[in-house]
């Protein structure tokens, strides 16, 4: 696990500074505390920082071929790597080293790109051949690990983390605001967009090749499957087989590995499988204090699987002083995000890293078995779309009347965005789920020189398009799919990601799996969900063998804290202070008056605003750090 950043000329005869690639190395420090390489010769100069996990004492990097024509940096895990290893061995390759990252560059001799076919893991690397000048970028799958890149008639430029970029002056910091509109509608940055309009995010599943005397051209080489499969004869038994075998290939490494636990079925699936194969799990789980507390507690159903399958637990208290780290993550987050997870994220991972490298977690255990309400949700707005246009427009409009409840639950939120759904293509409906802010509420809320910039149609542009290159999903499919496209890799993964990393801890994602995903994917309909349509009954199914009661009976959380009432009292001098009138009229950005209005409705309890006010909130400390 490392954080890796380079750069290469165009013109041979103007040499890569390595002061440059020093730094954009200590901006990855966290990433990797245990060792710093950089190869700079040149037009070329790549750096990394290591976090030693496997080959611990032979995996430094950049690493050679044997005539010392390629080289590769390399952040991620291959899990299969030992595997395809002995392949190289008998095919006649020489390697030095005992891990993974040598077994890549290898591959790469023998296939090119493609050399990220055969590779099960989390990944972003970069391979320089200088025998033909060209640069080879690559980002796993489903986007687990991070990279950014630049392209400028002067050259190229690419990093695990955007503050690298930032930090050695490789982006003009002209804010991109259609990627911005399209966060304030998601709470995050779709791919490849970045918040600066010159520095954008290799999109997962892709290789980038980049030729001196070519210029860039990027492949897909793997998509999420779009055949539908039988369903298997015992199909519970078949989700357990698979979910045990992804956790094993997830355990391999040369320093011990823990689990984070919540009292949901994902993290505590991984954490049975954990124990089943044969370790004692050591888990770790949030217990919060404060404002709004106890609907958010999962310690009783924690402690209960940690009896029964004998791990160690430790609880992390969360306690009210959050405000001390809302700076810190959001610097670590890199760009805008508004995630409500992200508090105990950084404080779990903070924990964990105080003892150990590696953690793995249950994230992607929604996506691949339709945890989420809009699973259902777009279900049902198939039905509902075909009520009549008038009908609906009555429905859309007086959703907005219905009062918001003052316990600060948004089950009123979701079903006045259900309700405001209409008969569209199913990208369009599945995002009007998923929307903080409607358009034209968007717009309402930016200041008239901004909204002039603004189309408003970003995040709807972009979900059309991954769609439309994968429109063969109907039904749940679709809404898996689209899950897969956008909020597992831009929003889920990156968080855990950049907040883990930050502690220098990797973090491991079973339910993430290629092999498990096109296993599980194709599943019929009926098999994941039945004819009721009920959230996650495959998994509940498969894993009622495994786990306590009470975690059936118990309603879904998602691991996150009381984000409302932590606006209203914990940070609410923050959020005042952020979103003062007189910031807004000093930023040129936002209406004040709208910004006040929507601050008063949530503070007085009015209205439950929380997931526009936590953008606004992030994005201004994001604005003050990154571009101030």
């Amino acid at each position: 696990m490392c954080g890796i950043a380079g750069i290469v000329n165009r013109d041979r005869d103007r040499p890569v500074p390595e002061a440059l690639v020093r730094r954009m190395c200590g901006a990855l420090k966290p990433r990797g505390p245990d060792d710093e390489g950089r190869y700079v010769h040149g037009a070329v100069g790549l750096g990394m920082r290591r976090l030693s996990i496997i080959d611990l004492s032979g995996g430094r990097q950049p690493i050679f071929n044997e005539d010392g024509s390629k080289a590769i940096v390399f952040n991620g895990e291959i899990y299969n790597y030992q595997d395809l290893r002995r392949g190289l061995v008998a095919r006649g390759h020489t390697l030095r080293s005992t891990g993974d990252t040598e077994t890549v560059l290898h591959l790469y001799e023998e296939r090119g790109a493609d050399c990220v076919i055969p590779l099960r893991g989390m990944f972003a690397f970069a391979i320089w051949d200088a025998a033909t000048e060209t640069l080879c970028l690559a980002r796993d799958r489903f986007g687990i690990k991070p990279l950014y890149v630049v392209t400028a008639p002067w050259g190229i430029a690419f990093a695990s983390e955007l503050k690298a970029l930032h930090a050695a002056g490789l982006t003009s910091r002209e804010l991109d605001w259609e990627a911005l509109d399209a966060y304030f509608q998601l709470g995050y940055i779709p791919a490849p967009a970045s918040p600066f309009v010159d520095v954008r995010k290799l999109e997962p599943g892709h290789t980038l090749v980049w030729r001196r005397d070519a210029g860039v051209a990027t492949h897909r080489y793997w998509r999420v499957p779009t055949h539908e499969l039988p369903a298997p004869p015992d199909p519970e038994t078949h989700v357990r087989e698979l979910l045990d075998e992804s956790v094993a290939a997830h355990l391999v490494s040369d320093v011990p590995v823990a689990a984070f636990l919540s009292g949901g079925l994902d993290s505590s699936a991984v954490v049975a499988s954990m124990a089943l194969a044969g370790d004692t799990p050591h888990a770790f789980t949030a217990r919060y204090s404060g404002s709004g507390a106890s609907a958010a507690d999962e310690t009783d159903l924690a402690r209960a699987l940690a009896v029964r399958h004998r791990a160690d637990l430790t609880l992390i208290d969360i306690q009210p002083n959050i405000r001390d780290i809302f700076e810190p993550i959001v610097r670590a987050l890199d760009e805008p995000h508004a995630d409500d997870s992200a508090i105990p994220t950084w404080l779990l991972s903070q924990a964990v890293a105080s003892r150990y490298k590696v953690a793995l977690t249950g994230i992607g255990g929604d996506e691949l078995f339709a945890g989420y309400r809009r699973h259902i949700g777009l279900l049902a707005t198939e039905h509902y779309a075909k009520l009549p246009a008038g009908l609906r427009r009555i429905a859309g409009a007086v959703s907005r009347l219905i009062p918001e409840p003052h316990d600060g639950t948004l089950g009123v939120d979701r079903l006045k965005r259900f309700l405001r759904t209409g008969n569209g293509a199913v990208p369009d409906r599945f995002l009007g789920m998923m929307s903080r802010l409607s358009n034209d509420e968007r717009l309402t809320l930016y200041a008239p020189c901004l909204r002039a910039r603004v189309s408003g149609r970003a995040a709807t542009t972009r979900f059309r398009e991954l769609f439309g290159a994968q429109g063969r999903y109907t039904g749940l499919a679709a809404g898996l799919y689209l899950d897969y496209a956008t909020f597992l890799p831009d929003d889920i993964l990156a968080l855990g990601d950049r907040l883990s990393m930050a502690h220098s801890l990797e973090v491991r994602v079973p339910f993430v799996d290629h092999v498990l995903v096109e296993a599980i994917f194709p599943l019929p309909q009926r098999v994941k969900i039945g004819t009721w349509w009920q959230n996650k009954r495959l998994l509940r199914r498969a894993l009622r063998p495994r786990l306590p009661a009470a975690h059936f009976r118990a309603p879904k959380r998602g691991f996150v804290g009381p984000t409302a009432a932590w606006l209203r009292h914990e940070l609410r001098d923050m959020l005042t202070d952020e979103l003062s009138p007189e910031r807004q009229r000093r930023l040129g950005h936002f209406e004040p008056a709208v910004v006040e209005t929507l601050l008063r409705d949530h503070l007085t309890g009015r209205q439950n605003q929380e997931r526009i006010l936590l953008a606004l909130l992030c994005f201004s400390t994001w604005h003050r750090l990154y571009v101030e």
